[in-house]
This record gives C-alpha cells, structure tokens and sequence, in this order.
C-alpha cells in the first residue's frame, strides 16, 4: 500500500484541524518577538528564538500536529514578521478562494474566517497575531493536504523508500511549508498544472469537465518535481516516454496488463538490468495455466517450454525433477511451486529485464514478440511492462556499458544512477495545446469520478 493509501482522508475528515484555531484561542500576555523578513514565495523563513506567546497557544491545541511542527522549526513564525501579518497571508485566502479550480470546495477552508482573523490581528496585539498566525498555519496545512492527496481510486504506490510523494497529510504539508515556502509546498506536478489550465479555460459547464477532474485527480499522486531523468509509463496510452531536464528524450510503445491483471499505478526506482534474465513463473500462472498443461501432456511439455521447478525461492534453491511433483495438488492450489523458464529466444522477457524492486513483482522488460507493438490495443501481459526497444532505453540509462553486458545468465549491471519510474494511468492527458481522449482500457473512470462526485457533495 502506498503512504497515500495508508493515511488518505476526504477533506471533510480534515477540516476540524483547520477550523479548531479559527473558532477560538486563549488570550496571552507578552509580545511575540518578531520574526526576520522573508517572502515565502521564495523559500522558508529564517529561524528566530522561541517565542513564548506563540507556545502558550500551541500548548492550548487540541490537536498535538500543528504544536509538534513549530517545536520541530525553532518556533519561528511563517504568517507573522515584525509584528504585522505578512502580504503572503492574503495571497493564501486568494488562493482557497479559487480552490474551485482544484476541483476542491472553497469553503471547506472557510476563508472568510481567515479574513476575520487577519482583520483582527492589524491590532498588532499578540494574541490576535498568534491567532492569525496559527489560523493561517492550520488551513494552509489543510489546504496542501487536499491538493496533494488523491482519492482511493486515484492512488499510486511508492515502493522504494528514497523516492517521496507528495504530503499528504497536513502534518506533512505544514512541514513542507517550514522546509520549503508556501508557494513550492504548493507546486504540482505539470500534467497538473496543464490539466487544471484547462478545466478553468472551459469553464462550469463543460460536458467533458468530470473527466478532467477524475485525470487531476490521479496527477495529484505524482510529485511536483519527478526528476531531472525519469521515465513515465502510461498504461492508457499504452507508451512509454523518457524525460531528460523537463523535454522528452525517447519514447516508445509497451504492452501492459490485461484486464484481469493490470498493470498498477505505482513509482519505484530502476536500479539495475538483468541480461539474458530467467523468467520467474508468477504462482497463480503456474497453478492456474502450467500445472494443467503437464496433467495434460506430461512432464515433456516443460521441457518444450524450457522450464525448471525448484526447491523452494531461496537463492540457495536446487532443481527438482518434475516427475516428482503432485502437478494435481499444484493445479488446485493445495501445493505452491516456484518455476523459471531458462534464458533464451522463447523467453518472454528476451534479452533484458530493467528492474525497479517492489512487492508486486512489476517491471520493464524485453520481449520477442515484437509483432504485438503492431496492434492498436496492447493489454496482454500479466502486468509487467514488456518494451518495444528495451535494448535502447537500457542503453540510454545505464550508458556505453549497456553494450557489452555482463557474460553468463541473469548477469546484474547497475544503473550508474537510479532513474525513477512512474506508471500512471491519464485517460485524458494534455497534448499538444490541447486534450488528448484515451480509451480506458480498466474500466477505472466511472468509479473514480463517481468517488469525487461523492467527496464534492459531503
């Protein structure tokens, strides 16, 4: 599960962290000290001493995220700076003002409240100016964490622990806005960006505006700098595409999923290529097509197949002979086998396999039969990603050495740097100035656009 799945709410769960310090806070005694002047368009402020006002507040909160993030930055103020209420401040009520853009619900962040409290805080009395600053801290945490977080339908798995999404909770998006500025806490993603231009170009009543929603939606999953060298995976479009400094650098068609096994979203790292790699036999294949196969014709078809039972998927595992297997007991699921198939010309992952470690046992590969990329419509694997040129993009991230490939099977050379991998899944995607319709191919639109029907209307 992805740490969006793990912690994702509707924004409704959400918004009595934000509207707790806009009800109400104690009255303080004492001067906030003042923070330096920073913009925080440009970056995070500057760090000043505790300020002992602003404590007292924190202690009074009924939640503990918001007091635990001041703690964590030195106390230093985000909204406040010599003793007024920053310009920056406006700009976030401006901002939740047009949330509608975001298919989000402006009052939801009750900006009217914001604007009470940044009316009352021109007193220049601190506890009317921790007030505001603790107001705008909590709705811009909210405000962060609906933007970033997709619904359940629209999720992505990140499967390699150095590779961050976007925070989505607002403990995390409050730490991002300390840790960056408020206006880089709010980036997206460019598919985004342009998605959302376009939503706000055509307008309330455009019949094609729920699926525009439903595609920002999934690009919310997607962090707002991907990196300088990624590479993205559509499986709607059925294509891949390398990315070098923001400007396509290849591209090329793939083959994902079937239906009934589609390829998930998700992000990983490619770290390493296997050359001349065994095809490990995923166990429902094994019980649900091989293991019939040999009831059928016996142990010779796996020979005709060149395939191999082992002892067990250690990497210690010894060859067994498939005479002694109950292939009955394998076919209803009662015994699970690991099986390979030997490298080779009828191996279906052909010369090459580009590895991205996760659980699901996804990644990119070779394949012979390139006659498939031929066809309009490519759902034909069981969920990994077979390349038209895996030879090319190998060589293109792990450079001249892609050349001259380690001898011997499953031969391991790594990335000289790991590239990161998005799978994603836009069935409207932009294109060239525009929009582009695609088919979607899992069935997945009605139910996501459905769920934002749903959150809209809470």
């Amino acid at each position: 599960m992805s740490h969006a799945a793990a912690e994702a709410k509707a924004p409704g769960e959400t918004q009595h962290w934000a509207l707790a310090a806009l009800a109400g806070a104690a009255v303080l005694a004492g001067a906030v000290a003042p923070a330096a002047p920073t913009s925080l368009l440009s970056g995070p402020p500057a760090a000043v001493r505790p300020v002992d006002p602003l404590r007292a507040v924190l202690a009074r909160e009924a939640r503990a995220e918001i007091a635990e993030a001041y703690r964590r930055h030195g106390y230093r103020l985000l909204w406040v700076a010599d003793g007024v209420v920053r310009p920056e401040a406006r700009g976030l009520v401006a901002r939740i003002e047009r949330a509608a853009d975001d298919g989000l619900r402006p009052e939801a962040y009750r900006p009217d409240l914001l604007r009470v409290a940044i009316a009352a805080a021109e007193s220049g009395e601190p506890a009317d100016l921790a007030r505001a600053e603790l107001a705008l801290s909590r709705v811009a945490a909210v405000y962060l964490a609906d933007l970033h977080r997709p619904s359940s339908q629209a999720q992505m798995a990140f499967w390699d622990p150095t590779l961050k999404g976007p925070p989505v909770t607002p403990a995390a998006a409050l730490a991002s806005v300390f840790e960056h500025g408020f206006e880089a806490a709010g980036r997206m993603h460019p598919t985004y960006d342009a998605l959302r231009a376009e939503l706000v170009r055509r307008g309330e009543d455009d019949p094609l505006r729920p699926l525009i929603l439903a595609n920002m939606d999934r690009a919310r999953a997607l962090p707002a700098a991907p990196g300088a060298r990624h590479v993205v995976v559509d499986a709607a479009a059925q294509r891949l595409w390398l990315y070098e400094d923001g400007e396509v650098a290849d591209t090329m068609k793939v083959v994902v999923g079937t239906r009934r096994d589609p390829t998930p979203p998700l992000a990983g790292l490619i770290r390493y290529a296997n050359y001349q790699p065994y095809w490990n036999v995923p166990v429902d294949i094994v019980r649900d097509e091989i293991a019939p196969r040999v009831l059928r014709e016996g142990v010779a078809y796996l020979d005709s197949e060149e395939m191999e039972v082992l002892s067990d998927w250690t990497p210690q595992a010894s060859l067994l002979d498939p005479a002694s297997v109950d292939w009955s007991a394998v076919a209803t699921g009662h015994r699970t086998l690991r099986m390979r198939r030997r490298p080779g010309e009828a191996n279906i992952l052909g010369q090459v396999k580009l590895m991205l470690p996760n659980r699901l046992g996804i990644y990119l590969h070779d394949t012979p039969g390139k006659q498939l990329f031929e066809r309009d419509q490519r759902t034909l694997s069981h969920g990994c990603i077979r390349l038209e040129d895996a030879q090319r993009l190998a060589r293109r991230l792990i450079g001249p050495a892609a050349d001259h490939p380690p001898a011997g099977d499953d031969a391991r050379l790594d990335l000289p740097r790991p590239v990161p991998v998005y799978v994603v899944y836009f069935t409207l995607a932009p294109e060239a100035g525009g929009l582009e319709r695609r088919r979607d191919i899992y069935g997945r639109d009605a139910a996501l656009i459905a769920e934002l029907q749903r959150r809209r209307a809470a």
